[in-house]
């Protein structure tokens, strides 16, 4: 079943919620997760809880890595991850083409920012963003740019692999 599945939104708009919901996780690689298996939760000096983004190159390497693995296995994996430039994409194209792997799209990009903000702010301590980082990534993702070759659903949509 060669079928790469891939999440894109904001933080807190549900992505993880929606691999879990559809028991997807079995199948998926999670960027949060990782940063916690390179890295434990850092306390700030004004004593909050936080996971490490010092890791992320090693955590995208390691991505990496586990993609190539499945890909030559032809297992369905999902990526969940914000996806929200269009350089994120890149990293797929190639391997898809060649292993001849059909790319979904799980698209999160119309939960307003505000109900993202909400919702972030719910989430345990160490998961929490800081308001303008969600607001930033937010103008990322609006300029962001979905390649043709990425099949897009709604999270709202019924999606048969």
């Amino acid at each position: 079943m060669r079928i790469l599945v891939i999440t894109r939104g904001l933080p807190a708009s549900g992505k993880s919620t929606w691999v879990r919901e559809n028991g997807l996780e079995p199948y998926s690689i999670s960027t949060d997760k990782l940063r916690l298996m390179y890295s434990s939760p850092v306390i700030h000096p004004d004593g909050k809880l936080d996971v490490s983004q010092k890791v992320n190159t090693l955590v995208f390497k390691c991505i990496n890595d586990m993609l190539q693995s499945r890909f030559s296995r032809g297992d369905l994996t999902v990526v969940d991850a914000c996806h929200i430039k269009t350089t994120d994409f890149n990293k797929y194209r190639n391997a898809a083409k060649e292993l001849k792997y059909r790319v979904i799209m799980v698209d999160f990009s119309d939960v307003p920012v505000e109900e993202c903000i909400r919702r972030n702010r719910l989430r345990e301590e160490m998961n929490v963003l800081d308001d303008i980082h969600i607001q930033r990534m937010n103008v990322s993702l609006s300029k962001c740019e979905v390649p043709s070759w990425i099949q897009v659903f709604s999270h709202n949509e019924q999606i048969i692999l």
